[in-house]
């Protein structure tokens, strides 16, 4: 063998295959999910304006789209309950703001929840091949999420500066609301990605599911107070986010923020939880993705 093909043999990494599973040792596996995902941060940029740009490379409008769904659902059931199609109780607020508020938070939380599971799937034939951490992917969909949010959020201001309302000082506490909002819809996501990556029934199913699930939620309606549905609701972890984001802008009460509170670190441990286990079961996946 030549000296060069010596060199070069020796500069190449040495890998180690082992049939001990990663959860053997847990504090390496943590170790390593979290230190790719550092090791990572300039491909998650990088992947977060490539899908940015590509959103909107052949659109006229541009960002403009961003601003419909909330604005859309909003002037649907604004007309609905001017022409008593439907009749909404006493919400507290004027009713044009209770319903964007509710949709803007709606609208970002379907965003975070199918965010992980699309970002993986799209991801596969690069780290199916190269070792790419998968969590790059799901780290930039999630940041387009947020983003998107951010865009969502514009339309609030013109709709607060009609109807005259000044923000309590609750609204410093308005970060602690959206932490949670981001927290559960990633939380949720995450859970979805291991069973949703190997069938597809589930990604077509989510947008069905949450059409459904939007109306057990106080997105366009206050909670009820009695019945089965008034169960269901106050049971829905979104609600006090929903009513915490509208209560922080404009009440000033305080009601939903213990739930919030409880409700943040839960999400966060299922996140932590989550991605150790897309990591363990990834060989898995891979093997079966790749069949």
């Amino acid at each position: 063998m030549s000296t060069s093909a010596t060199a070069t043999s020796e500069s190449l990494p040495e890998v180690v295959y082992s049939p001990e599973s990663p959860l053997a040792n847990p504090g390496k596996l943590v170790k390593e999910v979290f230190g790719d995902l550092y090791r990572c941060r300039e491909l998650i940029w990088i992947l977060f304006q490539r899908d940015l740009k590509a959103q909107f490379r052949q659109s006229y409008l541009g960002y403009i789209w961003l601003f419909l769904p909330p604005v859309m659902t909003t002037a649907v059931w604004l007309f609905l309950n001017s022409q008593r199609v439907i009749s909404v109780s006493d919400t507290g607020i004027p009713y044009p703001v209770f319903v964007i508020v509710g949709s803007v938070v709606w609208q970002t939380f379907v965003k975070l929840l199918q965010s992980p599971l699309v970002s993986f799937n799209a991801g596969k034939p690069v780290f199916m091949k190269l070792k790419v951490p998968p969590e790059a992917f799901i780290a930039a969909g999630t940041a387009r999420a947020v983003f998107e949010f951010l865009i969502y959020s514009v339309v609030l201001i013109p709709v607060f500066l009609v109807f005259k309302i000044v923000p309590p000082w609750t609204i410093v506490l308005l970060p602690i609301v959206l932490l949670a909002l981001f927290a559960l819809g990633t939380a949720l996501g995450l859970m979805l990605v291991p069973i949703g990556s190997l069938y597809s029934d589930i990604q077509q199913a989510i947008p069905v599911l949450l059409g459904f699930l939007m109306y057990m939620a106080p997105v366009v309606y206050p909670p009820p107070t009695s019945g089965l549905a008034g169960i269901v609701i106050s049971w829905n972890p979104l609600t006090p986010i929903l009513m915490g984001t509208r209560d922080f802008l404009t009440t000033g009460s305080l009601e939903h923020l213990a739930p919030v509170l409880m409700l943040l670190p839960i999400s966060c441990l299922i996140i932590f939880v989550s991605m150790l286990v897309i990591r363990v079961v990834l060989p898995h996946l891979i093997a079966r993705m790749g069949m």
